[in-house]
């Protein structure tokens, strides 16, 4: 009857498949970029698109917001009916299961509609069915929130002032509009994503779509694993490195001298943690330093340091021939597809068709002005976390990681955030089943209720 009666509902049907794909035309039409100096032949492409992480932002908000909106009123209307066939027995998980059905098949076109609009409208080429399965997982996960609160609250108004408090925080805390380690420290870490910030959809959504479009793409994929290469080795060679031996010529400078024992003992710890990282991490060199265990004495020596450097040394030219070797090999790639006319212009073609250099910006963070800094006795890389590869062994990662390891194995991030997304749907199910919000907040009012009456 569910069904019938929404079928029935001109309005409701009109608005349901009409909502997506007139925003999805608003958004990418207006956020259409191109350069109209006269000097730009070529008119729109999507590689001077200067706004395409906005619609991958907004998408995922739009998701966020019509699947909360479509499904809150859901079972809070059926209320009366519920009570009055209480009587029948009726079968709470069938009731949900049919709701889940609708909302479900109702999120999956609208889906499918903005995804089909917007990526046309903006030349979003060969990645249809990843944009979608995106939104709608977050429809999905949006829909069976909205159907929690539409169990858990006695009236439509306070349903509806509730939404803008679920969806603000999508917006602010979902390391977009603010990096995560630009917000009070506090509450942040330079290091790590916060814990609130792995429960916010939006972050999750939007980290899939980033870098699914950047290393996915038709002009990128060729390249990848050159450029995390080339990537690795820069900042090996040109930050991290020089900042250890700084390091190290402070513990020789100060190796003596009264009152610097502190200095040293700080620079030591920095040296131990980093070379420790250096030997057992995924995209390390391997090369093992053989006096590691000296690191851990209360004093260091002189022959010590004079082993430090000589490893790292050995480190250096290890990383400066990783360089050359992936340069060349992407060069003589590039080479070869422009050895022609013909060939030249169809790899311009490709980049300006597929890759965008404002998603590059973004993804490699190269506006970032300290490349890296020390915190807590580390080093941390702030430049190109779309090539950094994370030691945690549980999806737990930096923003932009390229892949996320579940039990030791290395999965792509888009593949490990839609699992992360249904499984936080699998959880919301469970919670609005066992009605565990309705009934804390039942408790809640009849606690309070007791206390005033009291």
């Amino acid at each position: 009857w569910d069904v019938l009666s929404k079928l029935a509902n001109t309005q409701y049907m009109i608005i349901n498949i009409l909502e997506a794909p007139i925003l999805a035309l608003l958004l990418s039409y207006i956020i259409k970029f191109y350069n109209v100096d006269i000097a730009n032949e070529v008119g729109y492409t999507l590689l001077d698109n200067d706004n395409l992480p906005v619609y991958l932002f907004m998408s995922v908000i739009v998701a966020i917001f019509i699947g909360l909106t479509v499904s809150a009123e859901e079972i809070i209307k059926d209320r009366k009916i519920l009570k009055r066939e209480a009587f029948l027995n009726l079968s709470w998980s069938s009731y949900l299961m049919s709701k889940v059905a609708i909302l479900f098949v109702i999120s999956a076109i609208q889906a499918l509609l903005f995804v089909i609009i917007g990526n046309s409208i903006l030349e979003i080429r060969g990645m249809y069915f990843e944009y979608w399965l995106v939104l709608f997982s977050t429809w999905v996960s949006s829909n069976l929130l909205g159907l929690v609160i539409s169990d858990s609250f006695k009236t439509v108004v306070t349903i509806y002032i509730l939404i803008p408090f679920l969806v603000i925080p999508q917006i602010i805390l979902s390391g977009i509009i603010v990096k995560y380690e630009k917000l009070n420290p506090t509450i942040s870490s330079p290091s790590s994503i916060p814990i609130y910030g792995e429960i916010i959809l939006a972050r999750w959504s939007y980290e899939a779509l980033a870098v699914y479009q950047y290393k996915e793409n038709k002009y990128q994929k060729q390249f990848f694993k050159y450029d995390e290469a080339m990537s690795i080795s820069d900042y090996k060679r040109n930050y991290w490195l020089k900042t250890l031996n700084n390091k190290v010529d402070l513990c020789e400078r100060y190796i003596n001298k009264r009152g610097k024992e502190e200095q040293v003992n700080n620079a030591i710890q920095v040296i131990r943690n980093e070379i420790q990282k250096e030997m057992f991490s995924v995209s390390g060199s391997k090369i093992k330093f053989s006096k590691f265990n000296q690191l851990n004495k209360p004093k260091v020596s002189e022959p010590l340091i004079k082993d430090i450097k000589e490893y790292f040394e050995t480190l250096r030219k290890y990383y400066v021939k990783l360089y050359n070797k992936a340069s060349n090999e992407k060069d003589r790639l590039i080479s070869d597809q422009q050895q022609t006319p013909k060939g030249r212009e169809y790899f311009l073609n490709l980049k300006r068709n597929y890759y965008n250099e404002s998603l590059s910006d973004l993804v490699r963070n190269s506006g970032e002005v300290d490349r890296i800094i020390e915190y807590r006795g580390n080093l941390i890389q702030k430049v190109d976390p779309i090539y950094l590869y994370s030691d945690s062994k549980l999806v737990r990662s930096h923003f932009y990681a390229p892949a996320k390891q579940i039990f030791g194995f290395f999965v792509n991030t888009f593949w490990v955030n839609i699992l992360v997304i249904w499984f936080s749907s699998v959880a919301l199910y469970l919670i609005l089943y066992y009605r565990l919000l309705k009934r804390g907040l039942d408790s809640l009012e009849n606690f309070t209720g007791g206390a005033e009456s009291d």
